[in-house]
């Protein structure tokens, strides 16, 4: 009986995709040629493992991008990869601030 509990939460756990953060929220996805006018924050990615689905697994990748970004002070981001499988999800980009 205990293992079936802790394997469902461990289930429960694999399922939830990452928060994004309320700073996160206000981080856009942009072009490279609308970062004329920015200040390059560095590189940024996000990664998520063996979620139930492979398009929570992305959005889940996408979130912890944007939420590291915020992290770096940044309100934009250039997408550069996305690696997505049964097993999980990579997305790679460029942290930007920019002007409002």
């Amino acid at each position: 009986m205990r293992k079936l509990i802790l394997f469902t939460g461990l289930i429960a756990i694999a399922a939830c995709s990452a928060e994004i953060s309320p700073e996160a929220q206000l981080v856009r996805q942009v072009t490279p040629q609308m970062t004329e006018q920015c200040q390059f924050l560095g590189p940024v990615s996000g990664t998520e493992l063996l979620g139930l689905t492979v398009a929570d697994d992305a959005n889940s990748a996408l979130n912890k991008l944007r939420n590291e970004t915020a992290n770096r002070g940044g309100n934009a981001f250039v997408l550069s990869n996305t690696t997505s499988s049964l097993d999980g999800s990579i997305a790679q980009g460029d942290a930007y601030s920019c002007p409002n």
